[in-house]
């Protein structure tokens, strides 16, 4: 607790601090210590903390929770935000879908490796990307996500069931970084979001897999999706 209290004032003064990693240090025992960082990060705000790390700690879901709300208005600019080996449950998955929900949420960059995550999270996480704009790389390998789960991010990034669901999939997400032997169920998807240039990537998600509706609807097709987007 003493050298919380001192890393705390530490952290608090660094005008400046972009990364602040504290990996491996927090047990089942120690919550106060995550009220105390909550509490620097609130007093942190306006600072330009970029990326944050806490892999390899122990926190329950009300302290996920209250991280998740911290973020979006205390650290406005931060992109990377890395939980490996948390140990995240079903209440957890639901704190940080609503994170990536919230709208100020400027996170790039997810790391959920080894976190006991479930088809259920992965559930949650999925549906909470259909209307993210930012997030472009979640880290998702060793859980305990199945085919199912992993069926739930191909049809997140494109929705094949008609042509407006496929304009209006999430464009964004490049990786998920599946270290197993799932990931050709979500590569192939993923690669189509690779371009930087999102008109071109919907078209070509468009005309891939709905060609006729795309001859069908000839010049009027453009306008309409870029409506979409």
């Amino acid at each position: 607790r003493q050298e919380m209290m001192k890393l705390c004032s530490v952290i608090v003064a660094a005008k400046n601090l972009a990364h602040l990693e504290i990996a491996y240090s927090i047990d089942e025992d120690d919550h106060d210590l995550f009220s105390m960082l909550l509490q620097t990060l609130r007093d942190m705000e306006g600072h330009s903390l970029n990326s944050l790390g806490l892999q390899g700690n122990t926190i329950e879901a009300a302290s996920m929770t209250s991280i998740t709300s911290t973020i979006p208005f205390y650290c406005p600019n931060l992109e990377v935000l890395n939980l490996q080996d948390t140990t995240i449950g079903l209440h957890s998955c639901e704190a940080m879908a609503s994170l990536l929900r919230h709208p100020s949420s400027r996170l790039v960059w997810l790391n959920l490796w080894g976190c006991s995550i479930d088809d259920r999270g992965a559930l949650q996480l999925a549906d909470a990307l259909k209307r993210n704009n930012c997030l472009r790389t979640l880290t998702l390998g060793g859980n305990n996500i199945t085919s199912q789960g992993w069926g739930v991010f191909s049809t997140l990034v494109c929705n094949k069931s008609s042509l407006l669901n496929t304009v209006t999939s999430n464009h964004i997400l490049e990786c998920l970084e599946v270290n197993d032997e799932h990931q050709p169920l979500v590569d192939d998807f993923l690669d189509l979001n690779l371009s930087g240039d999102k008109r071109a990537v919907v078209m070509n998600k468009a005309i891939k897999f709905h060609l006729a509706d795309v001859v069908k609807m000839g010049v009027k097709l453009q306008p309409t999706i870029l409506a979409c987007i």
